[in-house]
């Protein structure tokens, strides 16, 4: 995004405003100077002071409404997925859990819980689907939005916690006149993902203020596993060996079809499996158990390819409407309002429930033997399939005064309430407890007759409430040769509620194949900060920021920044800054029960105890208690930055920044990935000493034995250090103009613990961790017509991170980064036609070339956050849009 482009546009907002209020501007007709001042100043996400060049020591890419547009994003989420500096990608709308319907932004790939998202400046209360850590972006109207500020720099010593990684800013519209229609169709060539859009703004002003309102309505179709051949289910005897391992050599296929453990302690088929898989739908017959199951060889299982019937992206439909509104009260007393309300549904599905079987009747059906088994694990497909039925609901009403006094204060005061609501309904879950009933009766679960005694449906309730109250005013006082120094002085408070509440059959860990655990909480916080600009001479200013906040809870935490701006000549400036920065423990995070999870892991113990190479070992689900720790304390981390940018060459704007991000006492989920890496390094058993809290076991065999229990903890470590680069042309071709931006996001270091308390690693260039993300823009416009060509590129990895233990010592593992995921460039174009006084008209290709999501060597599809427009696949897209 151009630089220059910026400063016009915003320059002009600056100016547009003045106009729409020309109130204010009676109090400052005192001089020509004086207004010219007063223009020029705009507030820039970063500072609450105001200042006159929007290039200061912070970098803050800027993207209109109009460049969303022209780029084909959907939505302000699917915008920015696709900045390079959401290096890693970030949550998509994924099918089987109470946040299929959340988006969020995730800046230098740190987790989207250290980027702070801002409507209008204000903190967007956290989503209680995601456990009141993260913004939900897929709440936010995009007929709604002026443009998108995004801080690349740290911002704790302004805004408070989580704004670590950086900050994103969105600027809704508040000065609309007249009504404007906008409808979009999107078709992709592939089954699903159909989506439409409709929005209506209209917009009305006098000489005292203006009223705009923005209704949104937007729907996509969920993307099924079966709709594309990678996600679909799979299995091959790829070795040759006459077996088919399941995980080793399968894909969408789980051994919770009908799999027994024997008295010996294996693996073994049920002796039903065969009749199964000819008269069941999703049963596949007897697999091998593979490498993490004791061995291939060493028992069997009764696979069920539980991808052929469930639901890879979850659908979506979401109604918003958005009110904001001013109105001067007096030449220098402005009121204004804003109010922002949405529902977003969501549909998904899973397989029918695959949950353990306890204590097998000897004359149970799936029985052999003469004698009581202790387990087996059943995909449970009487029940049918297992269907979720979200409904979000978002609230945000902020009412604020705000002026000038004594001719050298601006001040503001507000109130803001936010209130998210969600309720998830499953149907068709499994009842243990009607399970155990059936098998205390002798009766036989999987017969027709009592395929409806089995059922249950659950239902998830959660809500965020956001109080909160600001007083902050700015004035200056004192002089220096570059001009007064001015001052900016604030306080804040508020009060946050946190509930998630489950049905109470999945509290008493009564329900198969679904998981969940109430919590509540609440905190108070208030904040008092101080911003300080200081112009030493005309061409070097320094500011400096200082930041205290009292939590209820956990205690307090003092932040500062301090940065440098410098311009030896007109068109550069050369900047640095170091800001310091801090996390707060999320509500769930302090309160959250116990609640299980099907987790994804490597267990390189069973495949060493099989023999198998640590390379070749395969990601497996492993059955996981999450436990909940109330003695966690806040992140800490400090941000450096330092660049350039030059706008010396005609037509040319260039911008080259330097970042590096520590942050340390980072909370963090001890996973089992955590605990199968420490115990392959022998320390497993004094740790479990140590921390009494987690427990892993094993059978004879080599396998897990039972749940592995894990709990959230205060200790990792995150780094981030690499350079944004940004480069814009400007130039008349033939009778038209050209455009082209070219921004590119470098990783020369990702610092990560390899396992939690071992060794640090840099990550770069691993799985899902690109190096490089760029974004080519290239438009032309001539006349009444524009087209604009957009390639967002993402850099190759490695596939898989295996750990190396070839050191010998726990303390010197690391991951090596075996094979190669290809780097990748999704295409779009977009045509528009002005029609004049018959509106606009849009033409457009997303995914031009039908690029697919970058596959491992097995053909899965393993990273959605990354390779989303893929997996969508090639979409055509028209629309249109009038303004009365």
């Amino acid at each position: 995004m151009t630089n220059s482009t910026f400063r016009k546009s915003l320059t002009a907002l600056a100016v547009a405003g003045s106009l729409a209020a020309p109130a204010l501007a009676v109090a400052q007709d005192n001089s020509d100077v004086e207004a010219k001042n007063n223009i020029e100043k705009i507030q820039v996400t970063g500072s609450r002071i105001k200042r006159s060049d929007l290039e200061s020591a912070s970098p803050v890419e800027v993207i209109s409404a109009e460049q969303l547009t022209d780029q084909g994003r959907l939505s302000v989420s699917d915008a920015l997925r696709n900045l390079t500096s959401n290096s890693f990608g970030s949550f998509v709308p994924s099918s089987g859990s109470t946040a299929q319907s959340q988006s969020t932004v995730n800046l230098l790939g740190v987790g989207a819980s250290r980027t702070l998202v801002l409507l209008d400046g204000k903190r967007v209360a956290g989503s209680p689907s995601l456990g009141g850590s993260s913004a939900n972006l897929s709440t936010i109207p995009m007929a709604a939005v002026e443009r998108i500020e995004v801080l690349k720099d740290g911002a704790s010593a302004v805004y408070g916690s989580d704004a670590v990684a950086g900050v994103v800013n969105i600027i809704l519209k508040d000065d609309f006149e007249g009504v404007a229609i906008n409808t979009q169709v999107g078709r992709p060539e592939a089954e699903g993902g159909d989506n439409e859009s409709f929005s209506i703004t209209a917009g009305t002003s006098s000489d005292r203020g203006n009223l705009t309102m923005v209704f949104e309505h937007q729907t996509r179709d969920a993307i099924f596993d079966r709709d594309r051949p990678y996600t679909a289910p799979q299995m091959n005897d790829e070795n040759g060996d006459g077996l088919i391992s399941i995980y080793d050599e399968t894909i969408g296929i789980s051994y919770y079809g009908a799999t027994l453990v024997n008295p010996q302690g294996n693996y073994e088929a049920s002796p039903l499996c065969g009749d199964l898989a000819n008269n069941v739908d999703g049963f596949v017959g007897v697999l091998d158990q593979g490498t993490s199951f004791g061995g291939v060889g060493g028992g069997t299982v009764c696979g069920y390819a539980f991808a052929g019937g469930s639901t890879n992206m979850a659908s979506t439909d979401r109604n918003s409407l958005m009110v904001n509104g001013n109105y001067q009260i007096t030449d220098d007393i402005e009121m204004y309002m804003r109010g922002l309300f949405a529902k977003n549904s969501s549909f998904g599905r899973y397989a029918p429930a695959a949950a353990p079987w306890e204590n097998i009747p000897a004359d149970a059906s799936h029985n052999p033997y003469d004698e009581e088994l202790e387990i087996g694990y059943f995909r449970w497909y009487p029940v049918g399939n297992r269907d979720g039925y979200v409904d979000d609901y978002q609230q945000d009403y902020v009412v604020g005064f705000r002026g000038f006094a004594l001719d050298n204060i601006d001040w503001e005061v507000y109130y803001q309430r936010a209130e998210m609501d969600y309720k998830t309904v499953g149907r068709d879950y499994l009842s243990n407890s009607a399970l155990n009933w059936l098998a205390a009766e002798g009766e036989d679960p999987f017969s027709d007759a009592n395929s409806d005694k089995l059922g249950i449906t659950t239902l998830t309730e959660g809500k965020t409430i956001f109080d909160h109250y600001y007083a902050g005013f700015g004035f200056n006082a004192g002089e220096l040769p570059g001009g007064m120094v001015s001052h900016y002085v604030g306080w804040e408070m508020y009060d946050q509620v946190f509930e998630n509440s489950y049905d109470a059959q999945s509290e008493a860990g009564l329900v198969g194949g679904g998981a969940g655990n109430s919590a509540s909480e609440d905190r108070n916080v208030q904040a008092y900060f101080y911003e300080v600009a200081m112009p030493f001479t005309y061409d070097l200013t320094v500011s400096a920021a200082f930041r205290y906040d009292d939590y209820s809870d956990f205690g307090t935490a003092t932040t500062s920044s301090l940065k440098a701006e410098y311009r030896p000549i007109d068109d550069l400036l050369i900047r640095a800054s170091y800001s310091e920065g801090f996390r707060a423990p999320s509500l769930e995070e302090l309160s959250a029960q116990d609640q299980y999870s099907a987790t994804y892991a490597y267990d390189y113990v069973a495949c060493q105890t099989a023999g198998v190479e640590l390379t070749e070992c395969p990601e497996i689900q492993i059955d996981n208690q999450i436990q909940s720790n109330r003695n966690l304390g806040p992140e800490e981390s400090e941000y450096i930055n330092a660049g350039i940018v030059y706008s010396g060459l005609d037509n040319w704007d260039f911008r080259l920044d330097y970042f590096d991000l520590q942050v340390e006492n980072v909370i963090s989920e001890v996973t089992v990935q955590d605990l199968i890496n420490i115990e392959l390094g022998g320390n497993l058993d004094s740790f479990l000493a140590a921390n009494p809290a987690f427990d892993l076991q094993r059978r004879a065999n080599g396998s897990i034995d039972g749940d592995v229990y894990t709990r959230t903890e205060n200790g990792a470590i995150l780094a981030r250090k690499g350079f944004d680069f940004e480069i814009a042309a400007e130039y008349p071709l033939g009778a038209g103009l050209f455009n082209a931006t070219f921004g590119t996001t470098y990783m020369m270091e990702v610092e990560e613990d390899v396992y939690f308390g071992g060794p640090s690693q840099d990550m770069a260039g691993s799985s899902g961790a690109p190096e490089l993300r760029s974004q080519l823009m290239l438009q032309y416009a001539i006349n009444d017509f524009n087209v604009t060509w957009t390639s967002d590129y993402i850099d190759s990895t490695g596939e898989t991170d295996v750990l190396d233990t070839s050191c010998g010592d726990a303390n010197c593992f690391n991951y090596n980064f075996v094979g190669e995921l290809e780097s990748t460039t999704y295409h779009n174009v977009t045509f528009s036609y002005n029609l004049g006084q018959y509106g606009k008209a849009t033409l457009g290709v997303r995914n031009l070339f039908d690029e697919e999501p970058v596959l491992n060597s097995s053909g899965e599809y393993t990273n959605p956050e990354l390779y989303v427009r893929g997996h969508i696949g090639r979409e055509f897209v028209a629309g249109y849009q009038i303004k009365f």
